[in-house]
């Protein structure tokens, strides 16, 4: 994470925030043309900030190899990539075929840094959702994404689409993206992230191969596999849902 990056972070969402506090302000005094101005003003800002994002490994295929970067606000959970009720984001130029889904944790350093948005940034340990794993073919590959002083943990899922299984809201998002057979974008579905379809223990699914890791730091993205020296087993850890909002955290099963 430069430096540079940061400072132009830094400044889009100061200048976007004075934005949206002036164009909300003068929407509340019923100057909707000075309003819509100003909204046009911010709409240049948010395109900035979108193309700016990172391009971060996140996984490499078990099927082919391939390696899947994802553009992540790694700067802190105050940029608006993590809103969860309007996350401002872009979409990887190319995921694999065999790529389903990524969900994330993400364990909270204190203090939080503060934003007026909803961010739902997953548990506090990662964990594979049961109903996808459980699928035949199917496996999950969980590695460690830095954000800002917090440590998080991208879990993607990789395997033939199941039928009549449910996939996983995408990563601090409220919804997930639904591609046809061919792989042509079709929509969004979505669904409550309920804890108790969530397990933690992630030995036996380690064990079995349905699970694979990346070592942190490791710039390759090498596919490891096994128990033996994966950072990711046994943390402890809040086993809820998390909820960031102006600072301050709650948890809840939902």
């Amino acid at each position: 994470m430069s430096e540079d990056f940061l400072a132009k972070r830094g400044g889009l969402l100061a200048e976007g925030n004075r934005l949206r506090a002036q164009a909300r302000a003068l929407d509340d005094a019923g100057d909707y043309e000075a309003a819509g101005q100003i909204w046009r003003q911010d709409r240049d800002v948010t395109r900035q900030y979108r193309q700016l994002l990172p391009e971060v490994p996140v996984a490499r295929c078990p099927h082919t190899g391939e390696l899947v970067s994802w553009p992540i606000d790694t700067g802190g959970l105050d940029g608006w990539f993590w809103d969860s009720d309007a996350p401002i984001r872009r979409m990887p130029q190319l995921l694999p075929p065999a790529w389903l889904a990524m969900t994330g944790a993400i364990r909270l350093a204190q203090p939080v840094e503060p934003f007026s948005f909803i961010c739902r940034p997953g548990p506090d340990v990662p964990f594979v959702v049961k109903r996808i794993i459980e699928q035949p073919g199917i496996q999950a590959v969980i590695a460690q994404v830095p954000i800002g002083r917090h440590t998080g943990w991208a879990i993607s899922y990789f395997g033939q689409k199941p039928e009549g299984v449910p996939l996983v809201n995408l990563w601090g998002t409220e919804t997930y993206y639904v591609y046809d057979d061919d792989g042509t974008w079709q929509g969004w579905a979505n669904v409550i992230p309920k804890v108790e379809d969530y397990d933690f223990d992630l030995e036996p699914w380690l064990r079995s191969g349905k699970v694979l890791w990346i070592e942190p730091g490791d710039d390759t993205a090498t596919l490891r596999d096994g128990v033996d020296g994966c950072p990711y087993v046994g943390l402890a850890g809040v086993r809820l849902n998390q909820f960031v909002q102006n600072g301050k955290v709650w948890h809840s099963d939902l």
